[in-house]
Order: structure tokens, then C-alpha cells, then sequence
């Protein structure tokens, strides 16, 4: 297996990919080889995938489905009613 290293256009980053040859067939079941690949040499080439959407993310703990309604009400101010009286229950031994 090959391991390389190329600069990107950002001067402080560098990207790493992996390149290899190898029998397509020894892929089946991990990826879908088109027939014409079938039972032949193949070179495998993976690159990291850089965009803000998976930049830094990955560290931080995903947060509530229900912070993005946060704040959209858009009517009347909702007011609490009174709860009343609760009941008086038998103590617990």
C-alpha cells in the first residue's frame, strides 16, 4: 500500500491519500464494480473529504433536534395557567 502526501492550495494543510493497485474482485462486497471492472487490475485511489460541513464536527457532541425551534413562535406570548392544588397522597414507607 502507498501512502502519499500532497500540498493542497492552503499553505498550512496538507492532504494525505492512499493509493493502491489491486484485483478488482478482491473489492466485490465492499464496493460496487461496474462489469467492465470486473477480474482486472484496478488502482484504488481514497481522499479525505474537505468541506465545513465535515471540518470540526466531528468532536463535538451533536445537540438537540429541538434547538432549531427555539424562539419560533411567532403569536401571542404563551402564559403558564394555574396548575392548582395538588392532591394530598399517603406517605411512602
Amino acid at each position: 500500500m502507498e501512502t502519499q502526501t500532497s500540498k493542497t492550495k492552503t499553505p498550512s494543510s496538507e492532504a494525505v491519500f492512499v493509493r493502491e493497485t489491486i484485483q478488482s474482485n478482491l473489492l466485490e462486497g465492499i464496493i460496487e464494480i461496474p462489469n467492465k471492472l470486473r477480474n482486472r487490475l484496478v488502482e484504488v485511489i481514497l481522499l479525505p473529504v474537505v468541506s465545513e460541513k465535515h471540518n470540526g464536527q466531528s468532536n463535538k457532541k451533536p445537540g438537540s433536534p429541538l434547538k432549531r425551534f427555539a424562539g419560533a413562535w411567532f403569536g401571542e406570548q404563551l402564559v403558564r395557567e394555574d396548575q392548582g392544588s395538588y392532591d394530598v397522597r399517603e406517605e411512602l414507607l
